[in-house]
Formats: C-alpha cells, structure tokens, sequence
C-alpha cells in the first residue's frame, strides 16, 4: 500500500520549489541542444567574438540545461535562480556532467549581487514573463544592464501578447514517465486581460510502478507583453532593440500568432 502526500502551496511560496524535483522528467523531451544553438547564433551574429571569450550569465537558469549546453559548446557559463532547489538540481546535473559551472541563488531583482560583468546575460523559457510588477521589471533591467560589459548584449524571449489573447487554453494535462515514474501536471489557467497577467494553477501528481505517492500544487503568475510595448519598455530602461524573431528561427519575420518572440537588446551609450 502507497503512501500518499498531498501539499498546497502556502502564501509567498517560491515558484518551482517542488517542481524543481520533476521539472527535468516533465521537460525531458524539450530540445535544449537546439535552443542552445539559436542563442549561440543570436550572440555569434550580436557579438562578433569567439565562443571560447564569450562570458555568458543565465539568469533564471532554473535546472541549468542551457546554460550546460551552452557550457558545452564552448562558452564560459555561469547561472542564477531564484529557487535554490532549481539551483540544487542545476550543480547537481552539471557535476555528474563533468561541467565546470558556477550557480547563483539569485533572483533577476537581486542579480545585481553576483558583482561581475558579462558579455551576455541571457533568459530563456520565458523566463522575463515572471516579472509580473513593472517596478521589478524596472529593477530586473537595471541589475541586467550593470551585468553586461560594454557591447554586451541581453538575450531573452518572451510570450507575445497578440497570440495570448487569441490562443489561449484554459485547460491542459501533461504527463511525462521513466521508468517505473511518472507524473502528470494539469493546468488550469485563468486570463486577466487588464492587467495582462495569465495566472496557472498547477496540479502535479507523482506516481511510481502505477501508485500514487504525492500530490503538490503550485501558483505561477506570468505577465504577458506586446511586441511594441516590449520595445518600449526597454528603451524606457536604456536598451535598444538590435534584434528581434520568433523563438528558435533568428531569420524569419514576427508574425501575430507567434507565441514566443526573441529579443537582442543593447544598452544604449
């Protein structure tokens, strides 16, 4: 007989503090060496440097996947999260690796800490979307400007306000097996067009050999932005805008159903 354990998540809890444990299995199929080549063309095409001199910070890291293949294609890697089990996990995979990778528990508000400058800061999964309060969208951009050396670029994709609104699904289950594990997350998904803020209720459930042994819930808001109010938002901070696509095709055009678009933005001088 199984034992099972249900937990809600409690006020002020961090996001992915109990997803980090399944986070890997339910995104076991999600094309990391392929996105990590999109940003290595993005910052090859930006930047103009070898990848062997190319530092790069990934902010948001979660369990550390692109910032390992990005490790492993030959830039020199460090990354941050706000979750120290993300952070957990993230050492854990990149020691097993044979990956020499520094981990920050830090936060895109707090970032600012880690105190060295970079040639790239990059956010990837949408990471940005998170920052659902301008004034930490304000700071978050700050602390990323003061990261980056001069000619440094900020790399980071984001949900596209124009395919939100239309394409949203209130309603989603999700299920990932290993072996003898599994787990199955269900999604359900509410819209605030007002605020812009897409607010997800997480429903997980682990199961082994076909038993239930945990039930655990999270609540992730996520704000979404329109391409143009994007643009502005960085200029407001000091950025320019040197390139922008949809997500993993660097050289095709931004069309309104595209639901993650990719942005290059410098500080301006």
């Amino acid at each position: 007989m199984s034992t099972m354990v249900k937990q809600t998540p409690s006020v002020g809890e961090i996001p992915f503090s109990e997803y980090a444990a399944v986070y890997d299995l339910i995104y076991q199929d999600k094309d990391y060496p392929g996105e990590a080549q999109f940003v290595a063309r993005l910052l090859d095409r930006c930047l103009g440097k070898p990848t062997a001199q190319v530092e790069v910070l990934d902010v948001a890291c979660g369990t550390g996947r692109h910032a390992q293949e990005l490790a492993r294609l030959g830039y020199r890697v460090e990354g941050s999260d706000l979750s120290a089990d993300m952070v957990a996990v993230a050492r854990e995979r990149a020691k097993s690796l044979g990956l020499s990778i520094d981990f920050h528990n830090e936060s895109f508000q707090s970032c600012d800490r880690i105190g060295r400058k970079y040639d790239a800061v990059i956010a990837m999964f949408s990471a940005i979307d998170y920052l659902t309060d301008y004034s930490d969208l304000e700071r978050s951009l700050k602390n990323i400007r003061g990261l980056l050396r001069d000619g440094g670029v900020f790399v980071f994709d984001f949900w596209n306000g124009n395919a939100v609104v239309n394409g949203y699904s209130p309603t989603r289950v999700r299920r990932a097996e290993k072996g003898d594990q599994a787990v199955i997350r269900t999604s359900n998904t509410s819209l605030d067009t007002t605020s812009r803020i897409i607010t997800i209720n997480f429903d997980f459930m682990l199961l082994k050999g076909g038993s239930i042994v945990r039930e655990f819930s999270e609540v992730h808001p996520i704000r979404y932005f329109f391409p143009q109010e994007m643009m502005d938002l960085l200029a407001a901070s000091g950025f320019a805008v040197v390139h922008r696509c949809p997500f993993l095709r660097e050289d095709s055009e931004i069309e309104p159903d595209e639901w993650n678009l990719t942005y290059v933005a410098r500080p301006c001088k």
